[in-house]
């Protein structure tokens, strides 16, 4: 039965409804939200980091923000329909627009140019702090320029700092245990090892812009490198005229009792013209340096061979850099880049400790002192031709063009002489040479392709063919009854030939202001052929590959990001492990090739949060299939061991990190911590180990007054199992001071890497059967060094093209290269 007074009540509640909603929409009204992108008017670039303000009519602020990497802004909740909108950079003139909701597309401003302004640029100071380290969704950001020991270090130096990377003895970069690939400007260094070692340290750090740490690359990326991608971007200049830095370090480094020098120096130029940008990089370097690798070895319960290795090494080299765009129009972009490195190695062993010793029930019974006098080189040039052309905001074509060529050698004198103390005779002594040359070239093109589809999904295609080709040849002589002959067992000739095709495609979307998602797929089809000319061997391998990329982002806030990810990676032999030449490094150690390795393949899986940018907290795992290690074969009679590569098992991690950046814990001091668990596994047939495996890295920084700062750093990794090997725990602690002078036009900069020189690899053979090796390598890793610095011109960085990006010949390492 209706009642009057439960109609009146009801139609009360329905106004008051109506009320509500009348209410809410006009509210919602004045919610204006805005976007835009801010480009540079002479070429089209993006400005990141460009200051947008949103001012009323009385020039109150009542809203803003900043770009981001690619020049893009949105600005929420601005309760006005008709505001000014003011756009500033350092070096450009301030541009101001007015506003009116009602005349807006989208609410989208679109593309904003501006125009330089010279003037201004001259008095311009940067104020404000780019955090040294920021978490990202995808990727782990290193802004190395902010660090204090950017400044007088090497690149290879500030890597060591980054977050889970290492470099183990062979000069490798490794991020959490595992071989990544390491980039320069969006393109593959192109080299490994020790090669890539004496690139990055002869590098100054204080050219380098940013790290980009990217454990899970998506599909556009080339597939290599079992651990993702290190991408090293340097400083690019869009300031008009001429800019750059010099740099002068002199570096001392004590080791038993004697004084290993360096003097290193760098010129950096960069001009800047109305359609044209060009950067010089030179960087030579005198290193005196050394490496001691002691060994025992169990031979059977009575017998014992210990063996010290003592190197000492005079390292002559210098690495340089050209890099020239042209801005035709703001549609199309040519550019090159050409790169090279020159590095001459004398090699000499310090005869009154080099040898070994064998005894027999702990009785000395043979002495083998050991000579070694050699000669290494490696000369590289690499060309990048890029053309880049854009329709229109997110819809752009590039295509590269890169060729390389290397020329590696090595000539060594060996003489091995033995004693017996039992008897106090000489046995017939072992004298030999070894003359090593390796000429390698590689070709590669590719295309790739991006559109903003339907507004809101990203496509991405592309293509690639690369083409590798490398001759080998190894002569080895033995001094015989005074003469030289040649011994064609151990001599060897071996050619190699790989082509490479891919292609990809990834899309990504936004389906919400909180929810994103990217996939791709890409497929690698590989062709190898390998001529081992002295074994009359041929190897063929043909096989395709495909690797899937899975991401998924949620924003359940503005403070908070859950990230999901997994992708399949590959991790093919690189040049010198499949080359079958022997190397000896002493008396009783060899090091081969093997031309039938097969590639090693990554599944990568990963879960992590991020808060407000400084903390995050993952979960993740890492399963290595056909693991490419080096494995130990020795002469239980002689001790002679040789190292030789081979594909192992399986190689599994999984577990969880946490990363602090940027934790202010007062105004003068500001923290940087990751701390790493995982459990490691390595199994193969009829062995299996498994360990728990912890790292922790911290860096803090003081602020102090008088453009003062103080960098404490350290790192301890614990053992962990590799292989057939147990690698036992390291770590070091790090100091750096640096001060600003001439109005900050200059600095000063000391540095002291591992003081307390516990930055060694050690290691025991972890099998029940030949559980009886370990061994011990130093190198030069404590050093004392003073630099200066000094800047000129206005040059300021941005951000750069993405072109140059050929992979394969990262592939080109030359195991026996010392440091």
């Amino acid at each position: 039965m209706y009642h009057k007074t439960s109609f009146t009540m009801y139609n009360k509640l329905a106004y008051l409804l109506i009320a509500l909603l009348i209410n809410t929409n006009l509210l919602a009204a004045k919610d204006n939200n805005i976007k835009g992108k801010i480009i540079e008017k002479e070429n089209g670039k993006a400005l990141p980091y460009a200051t947008i303000s949103v001012q009323d009519n009385n020039l109150k602020i009542i809203g803003g923000t900043t770009t981001n990497e690619e020049g893009q802004f949105t600005i929420n909740n601005i309760e006005i329909d008709s505001f000014m909108v003011k756009i500033s950079f350092i070096g450009f003139k301030d541009t101001t627009i007015n506003v009116n909701m009602d005349n807006l597309t989208d609410n989208n401003l679109g593309i904003i140019a501006l125009s330089p302004d010279a003037s201004t640029l001259k008095a311009a100071v940067i104020t404000e702090k780019i955090p040294v380290i920021e978490q990202k969704v995808d990727k782990i950001v290193m802004n190395v320029s902010e660090a204090v020991s950017t400044q007088g270090s090497s690149t290879l130096d500030i890597l060591r700092k980054a977050p889970g990377i290492s470099v183990d003895p062979s000069g490798n970069i490794l991020l959490n245990g595992n071989i990544v690939q390491i980039w320069i400007d969006n393109r593959p260094s192109n080299l490994t090892g020790a090669d890539l070692e004496a690139l990055l340290s002869s590098t100054d750090g204080s050219t380098i812009d940013k790290i980009e740490i990217i454990a899970h690359p998506s599909a556009k990326y080339d597939a290599e490198g079992s651990s993702g991608i290190v991408n090293i971007k340097t400083k690019r200049n869009f300031a008009k005229g001429l800019s750059g830095s010099l740099r002068a370090t002199y570096g001392a480094s004590p080791f038993e009792s004697e004084l290993y020098n360096s003097v290193s120096s760098s010129i950096n130029l960069a001009y800047r013209g109305n359609k044209s940008n060009t950067t010089v990089t030179y960087s030579p370097k005198f290193d005196e340096s050394y490496d001691k690798f002691t060994s025992v070895t169990n031979l059977d319960e009575a017998q014992m061979l210990k063996g010290i290795t003592l190197n000492k090494y005079i390292n002559k080299r210098f690495n340089f850099k050209v890099s020239h765009d042209y801005y035709i129009n703001k549609q199309n972009i040519i550019g090159v880049i050409i790169s090279g490195l020159n590095r001459k190695n004398d090699e000499n062993t310090d005869n009154d400790i080099t040898g070994s010793k064998l005894y027999k029930n702990g009785t000395l019974i043979k002495t083998i002192n050991t000579s070694i006098d050699g000669k290494s080189n490696f000369n590289n040039i690499y060309t990048n031709l890029n053309y880049t052309h854009i329709f229109k905001d997110n819809h752009e074509v590039t295509v590269n063009a890169d060729y390389g060529y290397y020329d590696i050698g090595s000539d060594s004198h060996q003489e091995n002489k033995y004693f017996n103390v039992i008897e106090g005779t000489d046995d017939p002594s072992n004298i030999f040479n070894s003359y090593s040359r390796q000429y390698l070239n590689i070709v590669s093109t590719k295309l790739d392709y991006e559109q903003l589809v339907l507004n809101k999904i990203m496509l991405e295609v592309g293509g690639k063919w690369a083409q590798s080709q490398t001759d080998n040849n190894l002569k080895r002589e033995d001094f015989i009854d005074n003469v030289w002959v040649k011994n064609n067992l151990l001599s060897s000739k071996f050619n190699y030939k790989e082509n490479i095709v891919a292609s990809y495609i990834s899309a990504g979307i936004q389906f919400g202001p909180k929810l994103s998602a990217k996939a791709g797929i890409r497929a690698e089809y590989t062709i190898s052929d390998g001529d081992w000319i002295s074994a009359d061997t041929m190897t063929q391998k043909k096989y395709l590959d495909i690797f899937p990329t899975l991401f998924f982002g949620f924003n359940p806030n503005k403070n908070t990001t859950i990230a999901a990810t997994y992708n399949l990676r590959i991790q093919r032999p690189n040049f010198s492990q499949l080359n079958p030449f022997r190397i000896y490094v002493d008396a009783n150690t060899a090091v081969e090739g093997n031309p039938n390795l097969l590639p090693q393949y990554t599944h990568q899986a990963s879960l992590s949060l991020i808060y407000k940018h400084f903390l995050s907290l993952g979960f993740y795992g890492q399963f290595n299939t056909k693991s490419i290690i080096q494995n130990t074969k020795f002469n239980s009679v002689t001790g002679e061991k040789l190292l030789i590569w081979e594909n192992f098992g399986n190689l599994n991690l999984y577990g969880g990190v946490l990363n602090v950046t940027e934790l202010p814990v007062t105004k003068w001091l500001t923290i940087n911590s990751g701390l790493l668990v995982a459990q490691v596994k390595s199994k193969t047939d009829g062995y299996e180990k498994k360990s728990l495996f912890s790292s922790i890295n911290m860096n803090a920084e003081f602020s102090l007054p008088k453009d003062t700062k103080i960098e404490l750093s350290g790192i301890f990794q614990s053992g962990i199992p590799y292989g057939f090997f147990k690698v036992k725990p390291q770590g070091d602690i790090s100091l750096g001071i640096k001060k600003g002078v001439l109005n900050n036009r200059g600095t000063l900069i000391l540095n002291c890497s591992d003081l307390f020189l516990t930055q060694n690899s050690r290691a025991v053979l972890a099998t029940d059967i030949i559980e009886n090796y370990r061994f011990k390598s130093q190198w030069k890793s404590r050093e004392i060094s003073i630099s200066f610095l000094y800047h000129f011109g206005n040059g300021i960085a941005t951000k750069a093209r993405k072109v140059g990006e050929s992979e394969e010949a990262k592939r080109a390492e030359s195991d026996n290269a010392k440091k």
